[in-house]
This record gives structure tokens, sequence and C-alpha cells, in this order.
């Protein structure tokens, strides 16, 4: 029967008003499948091959799944095209939905708005079966080999909301950063121990070492209490740099916000940065005095004079003046850790360990991507940091 284009146009449009456009879509494909099948078996040389009935699959709509009759033959030999069209729409699914829960969102929200979109076929499990590929690349990605020798690490412990045991709870991940030898930076471990110590600090760089780290020439991190212990069993020929910020922070939170300045501008003497002139021992000397004008404020500084091992703030001046605002802090990871808060804050809480792993890693390997094209020049100046005996 042949239809002129009018006739089409008008079949058409009764059928959009009756049945919708999803209903019109699944009829189009079911067609194309049959006829392609009609032609595929046309083609056979072997005449015993013959249409075999029907399988089906869902396919994507708008609001509503289709339910599409995949076509078979007897041996088995016919694949219609269009599933390569299916097979395309749900790979794409699986990343849209590793995305949106990049961004923080759960598991059910992420269902949520599978189902306004798509129908009524994507649950909780189905989102979840889907994230397991990205799961699983996740972990590999966190285990993968690590390059012999880094001058720079950067280590610090993110605080999250866990539930267990259907209790919630602050617990610790740890995050390490590091600069490579080709400038670039990288995150090396992302590893959840409830608890943030220096014990927790001394596994988790065992665990780089097994997965072939040999040799670190820099390590920065906070002012953990026994960290720089464990940082110099671990790797023997490190040195080891506390944030000064962290200790500058601490101070200024121990004075009224009236004497905030002028003990600012203090320290602001002591932690000199970019003058190639200024050494430790006149460092270490200007932090002293320091602390005994301000220990006549507080006792505070007084317990900083006699306790603190304040070597560890004066590391920084080791090395290239062109790089002490680099070193001498931990901003880096600290800004990274921002970028983790925002998405971990979009949820009161995290269900388990594993859904901080995976939201971390989504998020680290969307980060390093960009480190990767972004070398960090200013290094090529220091030596130092990149001799490996």
């Amino acid at each position: 029967m042949n239809l002129t284009h009018s006739q089409l146009e008008e079949i058409l449009d009764s059928a959009m008003n009756s049945h919708g456009i999803n209903k019109l879509f699944e009829i189009m494909l079911n067609s194309l499948m049959k006829i392609e099948r009609k032609f595929f078996l046309e083609e056979q040389t072997d005449h015993k091959n013959k249409g075999n009935g029907f399988r089906y699959i869902s396919g994507i709509g708008l609001n509503k799944s289709l339910r599409l009759a995949i076509p078979r033959d007897r041996l088995g030999y016919f694949y219609p095209l269009i599933l390569e069209l299916v097979r395309n729409q749900d790979e794409e699914l699986a990343k849209l939905a590793y995305n949106l829960y990049g961004k923080g969102l759960s598991v059910r929200d992420v269902s949520d708005i599978f189902n306004d979109l798509y129908g009524n076929s994507y649950s909780k499990s189905t989102i979840s079966r889907m994230n397991q590929d990205f799961i699983d690349e996740a972990e590999q990605w966190r285990n993968r080999p690590l390059e012999k020798e880094y001058p720079i690490l950067m280590i610090d412990a993110l605080h999250s909301n866990v539930k267990r045991n259907n209790s919630i709870e602050m617990e610790a991940s740890y995050i390490v950063m590091a600069l490579r030898k080709d400038l670039t930076r990288d995150i090396i471990a992302i590893e959840h121990i409830p608890t943030e110590s220096a014990s927790g600090w001394e596994q988790l760089l065992l665990s780089l070492k097994k997965r072939g780290l040999e040799k670190v020439n820099l390590v920065i991190a906070d002012g953990l209490t026994g960290l720089d212990q464990v940082v110099g069993k671990v790797f023997k020929s490190a040195l080891f740099q506390k944030c000064v910020v962290h200790l500058k922070r601490n101070m200024l939170n121990r004075v009224r916000h009236t004497d905030k300045v002028e003990l600012g501008e203090d320290l602001k003497k002591v932690f000199v940065v970019g003058d190639p002139s200024y050494t430790k021992e006149q460092a270490i000397k200007n932090f002293n005095k320091t602390m005994i004008k301000w220990s006549k404020y507080s006792s505070y500084f007084k317990n900083v004079l006699n306790n603190v091992n304040i070597v560890n703030y004066f590391t920084y001046l080791e090395f290239d003046y062109r790089i002490h605002n680099m070193i001498y802090t931990t901003n880096w990871i600290e800004n990274l850790n921002k970028q983790f808060r925002k998405v971990l804050k979009i949820r009161n809480s995290m269900p388990s360990e594993e859904s901080i792993l995976l939201l971390l890693s989504k998020v680290a390997i969307d980060k390093v991507f960009k480190y990767n094209n972004y070398p960090i020049y200013n290094f090529r100046f220091d030596k130092k940091l990149f001799e490996f005996n």
C-alpha cells in the first residue's frame, strides 16, 4: 500500500495523539529490527536458518522505558545493529550515574533523577550495579603501582560523617599528594582509617612502599604528634616540614582579637619566605624571641617554646627561596580537601567507607587529569629536591 506524504503525516499525528512519542519510537525500532532480520535471512546461504521469535529488553525513552522486541534467528547468527544504540545508551547512563554520584548525590538521588527522566526502571540496586564497573576501576586506581621516587609528599587527613551500626561518627580518610619528577602533581593515596594517628600514617606510608615507592626527599604535613618520627622511620632520608600555617593559626587563636595584628606581624618576621639571605638559624633565634615576648601574655606560648620541636617548622629554609611559599605549608592538599568537602557536604553522612572511597576517588581522578596539564616550573630552581642517592 502506497501512502502519500500527507497521509503519512496524518497517521503519525494520530499515533502521537493516541499512543505518544514513546510508543511510536518503540514501534519504529521494533519494525526496523524485523526488517533487518528479513534482509539478513534473505542473504543467508544456509536456507535452514529462519526467524525464531523475539527476546525482550528495555531501552531508554522519554519519561518511560521502551519495550524492545529483539528478533532472533534459529542459528543464533543475527544481531541487529540497533542494539549498538541501546548498548551505547547503557554505557552513557552508567557514566552519567557515576558523574552524578561523584558530584555528591546519593544512590537514591540518582535513582529518582533517572526515574523522572527515563521512567520507573532504575532502582537503587540498578544504579549500584551501574556504578560497579567504576567501583572496580576506582579501586584499581587507588592501588596502582607507584613511581620509585617522588621529590615531595604532602599528607593530610579529611574527616567526614560515616554511618556504622545505625550510628553516625566522624571518621578520617588519609590523603597523599605527590610532586612528580616532571613537576606535575599526583594524588597517590586515598585510604579510609577511622581514626587519624601516627600509627595510621605509618600503616599508609608502608603501603606506598609496597606499591613501589622507595624514596622521598621531603614530606609536608600538619603537627600531628609523632608524625615526624613515623616519616623518619619509613623514609629515612626524607626531610620533614611541619605546616607553618597550622601553627600560626593555632597561635592567633590564643590571643584577643585586638592583639592578632601585632602577633601576626611578629610571626611574619619569624616565618620569612622568598628571602635567599634568611637562614634557619636566624629563624629559630627570631622564633625564640617572639615566644618569650608572648609568654607574658599566655602560658601557651611558653609551652610552645619549651616543648615544641621547632626545627621541623623551618625545613623549608634548606631549599631554594623561590619555592619557599609552596613547601612551608600544606595549602595544596588543603585546597584538594576543600574540593572533597564541597562534594561531601551535600550529604549529612556517608552510608559506608566504600561509598566515601568511591566518591573521593572520583573527585581525585578528575583533579589528577587537570594536574597533569600544569607543571609547577618553579621547582626546577631547586636541585636538592631531585637528588636521589
